[in-house]
C-alpha cells in the first residue's frame, strides 16, 4: 500500500512539473493616484453661487415651495433662520440660511434669475 501511495505521489509530482503553465495576465501597475478623499465625494449642489440650484421659472409661490422641497430632500428636517436676495455676475440668487435637526447650520443658494425675469414681465 505504501508503494502505491508513493508511486501515485511521484506520478502526480511529475505530471505537475511537466504540465504547461497557464498564461498569467500581467497585473496592472499600481495606480499612483489616491482614492478621492471623503470631502471630494460630497454633493456641493447649492453650496455657493457657482453651484446654485436653478429654480424653474414656472415655480408657484415665488419658488419658495420648490426651495423648501429641495432643502428637505437634500438634508431632511430643517428650519429657515434667515436669508435674502442678491445678484452676482448678472444672475439673481436667493440665499437661504437654515439649521438642520442636528443643529448644523448651512447656507443654500438658489438661482432665481429666470423666475425673477418672468415675474417682471407679468
Amino acid at each position: 500500500m505504501h508503494r502505491t501511495a508513493a508511486a501515485l505521489a511521484i506520478a502526480l509530482l511529475l505530471h505537475c512539473a511537466h504540465a504547461p503553465q497557464a498564461a498569467t495576465a500581467a497585473l496592472p501597475a499600481a495606480s499612483t493616484t489616491s482614492a478621492p478623499a471623503n470631502e471630494e465625494l460630497v454633493d456641493h449642489s447649492g453650496d455657493s453661487p457657482q453651484t446654485a440650484i436653478a429654480v424653474p421659472e414656472d415655480s408657484p409661490e415665488g419658488g419658495v415651495t420648490f426651495e423648501n422641497d429641495w432643502i428637505f430632500q437634500q438634508y431632511g428636517r430643517f428650519r429657515r433662520t434667515g436669508g435674502g436676495t442678491g445678484t452676482l455676475e448678472g444672475r439673481r440668487y436667493n440665499v437661504v440660511k437654515i439649521e438642520l435637526a442636528s443643529g448644523e447650520k448651512k447656507t443654500v443658494y438658489f438661482d432665481i434669475t429666470e423666475l425673477w425675469a418672468k415675474s417682471l414681465n407679468e
